[in-house]
């Protein structure tokens, strides 16, 4: 019998199934990533691979008078926007590679929840590229080991490291040195550690499936490696790490 820890299966394009969970898990790092970046109505801002619940939270956060152009590597999620997308959103489907010029903006927002990520001195350049002078940006990526107990389960398991590379980013250093580096001013980092509660550990290892390309058992391997680890059932909070900079040109 399968149990709510095991989730629900449902059809998923191109894998065949789908974790379906009562609602989306929260991304804590994009609200702390949001605050600092002090978004003002009116501005024109530009933002890097959101989810649909983050753009909502942009538009609402530059309003109406605002402009939001977002840039997605996926076609299929710009291209979800292309029924109802509000008049101040412009959603471009492109693989940045950090030569790009989209415009001139006030504020530059990325706070992606995973790779693939690019090497952090050309995010500093295309940040410094589409910036206007005295414009803020933050940027949240994955940390070295975002989720130590997926790492953690992952090791025990004897499974590919490299697997795990779209939740694996750089460290605050180096993404504050690749900042500064470009001479972008004002760099600053902040601590990004934060809590992520779900149902189970299966449920919490769903979150990520698409990200890690994890197939239904494998999810469920991982999670009973998880709580293994861990020596507890049910309910599970556990820490996320994120490298997050803010700054200015």
């Amino acid at each position: 019998m399968r149990t709510r820890a095991d989730c629900c299966l449902g059809a998923h394009r191109g894998k065949g199934y789908a974790w379906v969970m009562e609602e989306e898990m929260a991304t804590p790092w994009f609200d702390s990533a949001l605050t600092r970046l002090e978004p003002r109505r009116g501005e024109r801002a530009l933002a890097f691979e959101p989810r649909q619940a983050d753009v909502h939270a942009l538009c609402v956060a530059f309003g109406d008078e605002g402009e939001l152009t977002v840039v997605y590597r996926d076609r299929l999620a710009a291209e979800q926007w292309a029924r109802n997308q509000p008049p101040q959103l412009r959603v471009l489907a492109h693989e940045t590679t950090g030569g790009e010029r989209f415009g001139t903006f006030d504020a530059i927002f990325a706070a992606p929840k995973s790779g693939p990520l690019l090497p952090p001195d050309l995010f500093a350049r295309l940040i410094r590229d589409n910036l206007r002078p005295g414009g803020r940006f933050v940027v949240d990526l994955p940390s070295t080991e975002m989720q130590p107990d997926i790492g953690s389960g992952w090791a025990d398991l004897g499974w590919d490291e490299e697997r795990l590379a779209p939740i694996r980013g750089p460290a605050d250093e180096e993404l504050v040195g690749a900042l500064r580096g470009a001479g972008l001013r004002s760099v600053e980092n902040s601590l990004g550690s934060h809590l992520l509660a779900a149902s189970s550990a299966a449920e919490f290892v769903a979150a990520f499936a698409e990200e890690l390309e994890l197939h239904e058992d494998e999810v469920i391997e991982l999670a009973h490696a998880i709580v293994r680890k861990r020596q507890e059932t049910g309910p599970v909070e556990l820490l996320v790490h994120r490298s997050q900079a803010t700054g200015r040109r």
